[in-house]
């Protein structure tokens, strides 16, 4: 893949690759933000990271709240499991996943080499981040990013959690 940048948007073409390229993923759930709903509570930032990471942290949550409260507007920011994912097709540690059941890209931590590719070529980032960096030794950081609560069965717990129904989980 290629890029250029136009504005602040990068823009990706899709090349002809030799062997070792990656098809087309299949499609992904993903979560819809109905922002007029969000009272701004961070209940979904911090039941992400005490499911995620085990502990009550708004920095290891992978939904983020954006809060301007002088005009008491809130924004849930995730990952929205793009079609065409260009983290997954970057990342040259093959640290990015697809899960089969839900279509879910996830990150392997225990393949992540923390080079940051996958943050580079996200069309969300830096405007709206969803993909995070946290240090797993001194002399290494993983990166991290919504994966619809992989493997649980209920779905994401944020969208479970939000009282106020800001958050929905919609079909492939």
């Amino acid at each position: 893949m290629t890029g250029r940048k136009k504005g602040e948007v990068w823009i990706y073409k899709r090349e002809k690759r030799s062997e070792g390229h990656k098809d087309k993923p299949q499609q992904s759930y993903r979560i819809i933000v109905h922002r007029e709903n969000c009272s701004g509570c961070g209940i979904c930032e911090l039941a992400c990271s005490l499911y995620h990471e085990k502990q009550c942290s708004l920095s290891l949550s992978r939904i983020r709240v954006l809060k301007d409260f002088l005009r008491l507007e809130f924004e849930p920011v995730v990952c929205i499991q793009c079609e065409w994912p260009s983290c997954y097709f970057e990342c040259t540690a093959g640290a990015i996943g697809i899960d089969q059941e839900s279509g879910a890209r996830y990150i392997d931590p225990d393949t992540c080499t923390g080079c940051g590719r996958c943050e580079k070529v996200c069309p969300l980032m830096p405007e709206k981040e969803v993909l995070f960096h946290k240090a797993v030794t001194e002399k290494r950081r993983v990166y991290f990013k919504c994966d619809l609560c992989r493997g649980r069965e209920e779905g994401p717990l944020c969208v479970e959690m939000c009282t106020r129904n800001a958050l929905e989980l919609i079909g492939k």
